[in-house]
């Protein structure tokens, strides 16, 4: 057989050539021998720069997705292998049912066999193949290549090249071959972040109650101390501190009079939803840099030579709940507008690897809704639990979004920011974040939320909402309607301007073009900016004039700051350089409020270990920077005091949301008593951990890497950080007049998940020394950095 011409040139850093003739096996040294593309070609080269990271050029789709394929397996093979199994459903059979599917992640971390079935069952064959046929053919030929590209990597892993990369997979036997629909599923997967993905085990674990002789009870909200909403089991990812900060400031708020923009999600620092940084470039189509998340083929979040945008997890909600009523006698049959509907039901078997190392297959059926998966919500309260009476479906606007990935495709191709917008509202496809951006020669910012959102208006809500369990569900979590599913006026309406049904139009929806600033921290739209703040939205949108988190408000504060020069550093108004130095200056807005009305309070009497804290946090500056001192006995207290009912003298003012509240509520004796009690605690939890008092932060703070703990500055957001843990990935993008798009980007993590590259620590230590790298876009930037060319051929 005819075998396709495989070359590969390296030069610089990179291992020796490898170069096949027709003569030798494909699997010598890769290549996709899963289908016949003898027809298709794949060329690409991928030039790496300081800190290894990838530029990628090809000449057409298909090639730059195939270099995108190869990088990204030379970085992080075994991550995203191991993630592929999971997405096929395929956990228990190489691991076993009851290991954590996930260290971290957007989907949470079930057990093994509930993500098999999880994936199976909503991630499965038909919606690949529906989220697929409606992409565009470059979508196609860059997921294809992609497949390509990773295979021939892998290919080449397992033909025993690159020796002593990749250790923890590179013999496995899940180690296998992808496919555009893998691909595709794994964009498919990552849509549902914000919904689905939030309710594996409910998804799952629902299921028809046994055949009963009567109705159930069904038990009132007051039995077992109420219902049992914990906020951080409706975030995405199912826990707080995902999310990120961001800016954009027009030409009022900037020194020279031109836009800048920017980017800082606090996103995975592990796993397959880790971003990944590269630059695309396809000459004369398409020249972007920036990050993906591993896994999907292109840019999400970046800069081209025109525009620069980033994203902030929203508030909005992406999904909502349905209440059916149930046909006496048959709980898989519900009643609507009178009418029966039967659910439809899917058995999936999944192999699961026994003890003795044999496969034994376990069953199990599950249910659909018209709405969408059946959901199993008893963990919340018995009253919400399947029984005879009623059943819970979800309805998720992003497993009928497939536009999503299209609308960021379309925003690295963007000339101009109205080309941007532009492209927010002929798609409203962007599934769970909100978007900052900023253009070239452009004086204005833009904050969007224009995205996929369930179209459920406040109006609706009277009518439509559930008695009893649907107002105590909206209470606790604000935003999310329980709707009743027996009537069909309570579906999700549709806008004369909505894209796609069910949806709100880009009209109902927040956005912000102003020449001030804009910001978003995770907070809702409403004060993206406080002299500007967005108003009369849903409320599945956010909410209004509520108190605003500590971090959002030093955000606020230190462009405030910066307008009027008042932060040292220097000329008033924002630059990229002053940016850079502020985003990263650690300030601690709860010290800053409230420490020394706490150290007045608990110092005057305090002996032995406390006092000493009290000399310690007293010549604190308040910040997390890492030769600070004290900052982990303030965090110990702030944990355990956070939530106090009146802590502040001065409320929360919707008029003055950016400074209230603050000052310690010291003329209440609960608030005292609670403040002495804490500080109590937290400094003997400190002594107890055996780190001194007087530690600084680089002593105890430490991102951990194999054979290395790197010192990291920051704190936690509800603390009033800005500067968090959980800095990812950043970029500061602005347009000098006249010359290329400028950047500087940090990527905390490092490209690469494997402890043999040669990358894997230094982006890393970069960060710790608040080093920024100057990213090369242009060619002659790029080859002043260059480390190493690798050219592809197949």
């Amino acid at each position: 057989m005819p075998f396709p011409d495989f070359s590969l040139r390296y030069r610089g850093g990179l291992s020796a050539a490898c170069v096949l003739s027709a003569a030798v096996a494909l699997s010598a040294c890769g290549g996709s021998s899963s289908s016949n593309r003898s027809s298709v070609s794949y060329n690409a080269t991928i030039e790496r720069t300081t800190q290894g990271i990838p530029h990628i050029t090809a000449d057409d789709y298909r090639g730059l997705g195939y270099g995108h394929g190869y990088a990204i397996a030379e970085d992080n093979l075994c991550v995203l292998a191991d993630a592929y199994v999971t997405f096929r459903g395929e956990r228990s059979r190489y691991f076993g049912p009851d290991e954590p599917a996930a260290v971290m992640g957007t989907f949470g971390s079930p057990s093994n066999l509930e993500a098999d079935f999880f994936f199976r069952f909503v991630v499965n064959d038909q919606a690949v193949e529906d989220f697929m046929a409606e992409q565009p053919r470059e979508m196609r030929d860059l997921s294809d290549g992609f497949a390509v590209g990773y295979n021939r990597y892998l290919n080449e892993i397992q033909a025993g090249q690159h020796t002593g990369r990749h250790a923890d997979c590179r013999d496995a036997e899940w180690l296998g071959e992808i496919d555009e629909k893998a691909v595709f599923r794994r964009l498919v997967a990552l849509n549902l972040a914000a919904s689905s993905a939030n309710w594996v085990e409910e998804i799952t674990a629902a299921m028809p109650p046994s055949a009963a002789p009567q109705r159930l009870r069904n038990p009132s909200l007051e039995s077992d101390g109420g219902i049992n909403l914990d906020p951080e089991r409706f975030q995405l990812g199912r826990q707080f501190g995902i999310g990120s900060n961001t800016y954009a400031f027009g030409g009022e708020a900037t020194q020279n009079g031109r836009s800048l923009n920017f980017g800082n999600p606090h996103w995975y620092l592990e796993g397959v939803d880790r971003f990944y940084q590269m630059h695309m470039t396809l000459p004369g189509k398409l020249d972007v840099a920036g990050v993906s998340i591993i896994g999907a083929p292109m840019v999400l979040l970046g800069f081209n030579n025109n525009v620069s945008w980033s994203h902030t997890v929203s508030t909005a909600r992406r999904f909502t709940l349905y209440r059916l009523a149930l046909k006496d006698g048959d709980p898989t049959t519900y009643i609507k507008d009178g009418a029966e509907q039967p659910l439809q039901e899917e058995t999936i078997t999944v192999q699961v690897l026994q003890e003795d190392g044999s496969l034994a297959p376990v069953s199990r059926t599950l249910y659909r809704s018209e709405y969408g998966p059946m959901i199993n919500l008893s963990s919340l309260h018995p009253a919400l639990a399947w029984d005879t009476n009623q059943a819970f479906t979800l309805r998720d606007v992003n497993l009928e979004n497939t536009r999503s990935f299209k609308n960021f495709f379309a925003f690295g191709h963007a000339g101009s920011l109205d080309e941007f917008v532009a492209s927010i509202k002929q798609y409203v496809g962007i599934p769970w974040v909100n978007t900052s951006a900023i253009g070239r020669d452009d004086e204005r910012a833009l904050y969007s939320d224009i995205t996929a959102v369930p179209n459920v208006p406040d109006s609706m809500l009277a009518g439509c909402l559930v008695p009893t369990l649907g107002p105590v569900i909206l209470q606790a979590v604000p935003g999310l309607p329980l709707l009743d599913g027996s009537r069909s006026e309570c579906d999700w309406k549709t806008d004369s301007d909505s894209v796609a049904p069910g949806t709100f139009g880009p009209a109902n929806l927040p956005v912000l073009l102003t020449t001030d600033y804009i910001a978003n921290m995770n907070d809702s739209y409403w004060l993206s900016n406080p002299d500007q703040p967005l108003t009369g939205y849903a409320g599945i949108m956010g909410q209004e004039d509520y108190e605003q988190s500590l971090r959002t408000r030093m955000g606020h504060m230190m462009v405030e700051d910066r307008k009027v020069g008042t932060d040292g550093l220097g000329t008033a108004g924002a630059s990229s350089e002053t940016v850079r130095e502020m985003v990263l200056n650690s300030r601690n807005l709860s010290a800053e409020l409230l420490k020394d009305d706490v150290l007045s309070t608990v110092c005057g009497t305090a002996s032995g270990n406390e006092e000493t804290a009290c000399d310690v946090l007293t010549v604190w500056d308040n910040t997390g920077n890492l030769d600070a001192a004290g900052v982990h006995i303030w965090s110990a207290f702030w944990l355990k005091i956070r939530n106090q009912d009146d802590l502040y003298a001065t409320p929360f003012n919707p008029e003055d949301p950016v400074h209230t509240p603050n000052g310690l509520n010291t003329g209440n004796a609960d608030v005292v008593a609670a403040v002495d009690a804490a500080f109590s605690e937290a400094v003997q939890e400190v002594v107890d951990s055996g780190v001194p008092l007087g530690a600084t932060v680089a002593d105890w703070q430490k991102y951990a890497k194999a054979g290395t703990d790197i010192p990291q500055y920051g704190g936690e957001g509800y603390e009033g950080y800005f500067t968090v843990l959980r800095n990812t990935y950043m970029h500061v993008v602005d347009f000098p007049e006249g010359e290329p798009v400028r950047a500087y980007t940090m990527l905390t993590h490092a490209v690469t998940t494997d402890p043999a590259s040669p990358y894997y620590s230094e982006a890393t230590e970069d960060y710790s020394e608040k080093k920024w790298l100057e990213f090369p876009f242009t060619e002659e930037q790029i080859r002043q950095q260059s480390i190493s060319i690798t050219e592809l051929s197949q």
